[in-house]
């Protein structure tokens, strides 16, 4: 299974799983209540800036996460434009992508597996551990596909298309995700 994990030493990285979670959640919920003004909102992109420092990543590893989100902040911020206004719809993609990256964040200081573990105990539920921890590397997977599309195309020397690459994405995700459901199927999980 691909994930986001990053094996590191950092204050994030050893913090217990469950206090991951809980933190995770209340700064989402706390930074989509507050993304009202251009001063709450430039606090919560500090303290994401400030999180992924602790976690020891640089902060050109953060650009470089930035510039690979960008297909989604155009996707993001276009209806945000249009319903919102300009700076409303600003503000509100800038909290949306604050949320996008803390979730990147726990990925990459949280093995997969203490997650499933961590919720499997705190629910007894198997399927609601294995749901949620496979919505955790569907990042990773996606950006795995994106890469092997874009190889596919370089190595039949065809020009970069990007509808065409969108719909090759799209498809290879939902052809993934009907594998995955017949698999957990076959093993009696229900989905």
């Amino acid at each position: 299974m691909r994930t986001l994990y990053r094996p590191g030493s950092s204050v994030l990285h050893r913090l217990p799983v469950g206090t991951k979670l809980v933190a995770f959640t209340l700064t989402v919920v706390l930074i989509s209540i507050t993304a009202k003004t251009a001063f709450n909102v430039a606090v919560s992109a500090s303290l994401v800036l400030i999180l992924y420092l602790l976690a020891g990543m640089a902060d050109i590893q953060l650009l470089r996460l930035l510039w690979k989100m960008r297909a989604l902040l155009v996707i993001v911020l276009l209806p945000q434009l249009i319903f919102n206004g300009v700076v409303q719809g600003a503000l509100n993609t800038v909290a949306v992508i604050a949320g996008i990256l803390l979730a990147g964040l726990l990925s990459f200081t949280t093995k997969t597996t203490e997650v499933i573990s961590f919720i499997e105990k705190v629910t007894r539920s198997r399927s609601l551990a294995l749901l949620i921890a496979m919505s955790m590397n569907a990042i990773a997977l996606v950006d795995g596909f994106a890469k092997q599309i874009t190889e596919a195309a370089k190595a039949r020397g065809k020009k970069r298309k990007p509808l065409r690459q969108i719909i090759n994405l799209f498809v290879q995700s939902l052809r993934f995700a009907d594998d995955q459901s017949e698999a957990l199927r076959a093993r009696g999980i229900e989905v």
